[in-house]
């Protein structure tokens, strides 16, 4: 008789140390994509919270920052985030801790949301803001979460 073993890896927390940009062009889904006219899509959320004296120009900084390169995804694994730090601005977009497979987001895109309604609806009123791809923002749900606070 004769045994075949099977092993599995199973690893808990992510790939905490990976974050890569890459070179491939975004290809926007919609014309509500585009920066000047953001529309949320059905499944997004976004919610303002607490209060910050965050500036509204450090944020735009950052804005023009991400945007020098427009056309750059951001591939982040499970549980990691990209972070920006401008001032009293900061943006951080996180991979929520169990998807399965590299949430990716351009430029064009996180800055379009940074935007509004982050900047606009949030921090403009003296709140942080979240947004996220499910609206229960407070839990795991979802593959993303982009603060700026």
């Amino acid at each position: 008789m004769k045994f075949t073993a099977i092993l599995a890896l199973v690893a808990s927390g992510g790939f905490p140390s990976m974050a890569a940009a890459s070179d491939q062009p975004a290809i926007p889904s919609s014309p509500e994509s585009s920066i000047s006219d953001p529309v949320l899509e059905k499944r997004d959320a976004y919610t303002c919270y607490g209060s910050t004296n965050t500036s509204v120009s450090d944020c735009q900084k950052i804005i023009h920052s991400i945007l020098t390169d427009a056309q750059q995804n951001f591939n982040l694994y499970s549980n990691v985030c990209a972070v920006w730090s401008e001032g009293t601005c900061k943006v951080r977009l996180c991979a929520q801790p169990y998807v399965v497979r590299p949430v990716s987001r351009s430029a064009a895109w996180l800055a379009t949301y940074i935007a509004s309604p982050l900047l606009d609806g949030c921090i403009s009123k003296g709140n942080m803001g979240v947004l996220g791809d499910h609206p229960n923002i407070n839990s795991h749900a979802g593959t993303y979460r982009l603060w700026v606070y």
